[in-house]
């Protein structure tokens, strides 16, 4: 009888059960905004006069009428004289006798010149401002 009683008062339990409250949970997110930053950028612009000096080379081309009989041994070359390169042109002549004529030559003077430059120009820089803003 004790078997048969408890099976029937654990019976009558869940059927007079009422439930009187019951929990849920939802879980998400919010944004939630706890300071602001601002970031600026500024572009300055200064002039600036640049000077600077400028080589410029002129050269000065000269021919010279020679005509001059030459040895066969003893043909000119190139050659520097000071700031004059002279360039030696030769003819072959043929007669009974082969002999060399210095026709010209050719003078090449440099002349070189400094001068100033000025020029104004523009010049950029930019800056990056950052600040922040507690809400």
């Amino acid at each position: 009888m004790s078997k048969n009683s408890g099976t029937k008062g654990e019976m009558s339990d869940t059927k007079n059960s009422v439930p009187l409250a019951e929990e849920h949970v939802e879980v998400g997110t919010k944004k939630v905004v706890d300071r602001r930053v601002s970031i600026r950028r500024t572009t300055r612009t200064t002039g600036k006069l640049i000077e600077t000096d400028l080589m410029r080379e002129n050269v000065l081309i000269k021919r010279l009428s020679k005509n001059e009989a030459l040895e066969p041994g003893n043909i000119p070359q190139t050659r520097q004289e000071g700031e004059v390169t002279i360039i030696p042109v030769i003819e072959e002549r043929i007669e009974i006798i082969k002999h060399y004529v210095l026709k010209e030559e050719i003078h090449i003077i440099k002349k070189v010149s400094q001068e100033t430059y000025q020029e104004n120009i523009i010049l950029r820089s930019q800056e990056i401002n950052i600040s922040t803003e507690d809400e």
